[in-house]
């Protein structure tokens, strides 16, 4: 007998997925400090509902503890893992968010972007998507995305087996100089 809470764990075939998505991105406008509780509720909200996903706890909102860079963190412990950012704003650049969303269920990471660009309105941004994989057997996969807005102008996709081959074609190259 399983003593998970979930009753899928006891269940053959479950497959956890261990996805992440890590997104940097200028906003277009800067956001009201004295609004960023209802931001961030309106934020995770709206992520929690397009990708799937449901809260562990409650979000945890802290302004930022350097005056320089004026924002707030937070973090959402959702029951597959968390989601969490990081929104700043510095003098004579765009205010900015640097937010990570990590989950063992799989997920959508456009998605993830849309919602991001309705509540907080993208401006230019950078992101990677990494699907986790501990089996040796199994491709880890690792995502490099841009954009603009909600629309992505650049994605390349490589596999952890061929970045590895990779590598080792390097380290046979160096060691054939070295020799």
């Amino acid at each position: 007998m399983s003593n998970s809470p979930n009753p899928d764990c006891s269940q053959a075939g479950f497959r956890l997925s261990h996805q992440i998505v890590v997104l940097d991105a200028f906003l277009c406008d800067g956001l009201d400090i004295d609004q960023r509780e209802r931001i961030t509720h309106e934020l995770v909200d709206g992520l929690l509902g397009a990708l799937d996903m449901s809260p562990l706890g409650p979000v945890e909102i802290y302004l930022a503890a350097d005056e320089r860079a004026p924002g707030w963190s937070f973090i959402q412990p959702i029951t597959t893992s968390h989601i969490s950012a990081h929104y700043f704003e510095r003098p004579g650049r765009l205010p900015h968010i640097r937010l990570d969303a990590y989950s063992c269920e799989p997920f959508d990471w456009k998605e993830l972007v849309r919602v991001c660009h309705r509540q907080l309105s993208l401006e230019k941004w950078r992101a990677n998507f990494i699907r986790r994989r501990i089996d040796p057997d199994a491709d880890r996969e690792i995502y490099d995305m841009a954009g603009y807005g909600a629309r992505v102008t650049m994605e390349e996709r490589t596999r952890f087996t061929e970045w590895q081959a990779l590598k080792e074609t390097e380290r046979a190259d160096t060691i054939r100089r070295l020799g």
